[in-house]
């Protein structure tokens, strides 16, 4: 009975699992249209930056902004599709009647729907030899190092250069095994 209310309890209503603050962060992001910082502090949180950040970072938040915009998709008799089909006709529009700044505007409106502004994620793979050199060089004092440059620059650079390609090619290698190669 217990875990049958369980997922009761996490396909229902999700407003419900929030606490009155985040319940009234969710409102504010929802309805009134704010930005996660500018809805943390109206609705008083101390660290207005850190907790829009981590409160829109919270899966029970993302359910209910989710759960709202579904409930008011229904409400509305609308879809993604509706409006991004009565954007991309007023930029037609816009553009018989010569009006740059209202196309960039609805084009602006078109790729913020489509999520072309969210934060890209670049992963950077640095492997176990790359980073055997660098802890080797870290241990050596300043004037090892200045040796080092003055004995012969080139051969420093080269075999810098040697590694980062040998760890390029590897990282690429392991990509392709793994089925990443696109």
């Amino acid at each position: 009975m217990g875990a049958r209310n369980a997922v009761a309890k996490t396909t229902g209503n999700p407003l419900k699992r929030l606490t009155e603050k985040q319940k009234a962060f969710v409102e504010q992001v929802v309805l009134k249209g704010q930005k996660q910082t500018m809805a943390a502090r109206l609705v008083g949180y101390t660290h207005p930056e850190v907790e829009g950040t981590r409160l829109m970072q919270n899966p029970i938040v993302q359910d209910a902004i989710r759960y709202l915009h579904r409930r008011h998709e229904k409400a509305s008799d609308m879809t993604r599709k509706q409006v991004m089909d009565g954007f991309k006709e007023a930029i037609d529009m816009a553009k018989l009647q010569s009006e740059p700044g209202v196309m960039v505007a609805g084009w602006r409106e078109v790729a913020r729907m489509c999520g072309y502004y969210a934060p890209e994620k670049k992963v950077i793979d640095v492997n176990y030899t790359a980073k055997r050199v660098v802890d080797k060089l870290e241990t050596l004092s300043d004037a090892e190092l200045q040796e080092l440059i003055e004995e012969d620059t080139e051969a420093i650079e080269g075999e810098f250069t040697e590694i980062l390609e040998t760890t390029q090619e590897m990282a690429d290698a392991e990509h392709a095994a793994a089925g990443y190669d696109g």
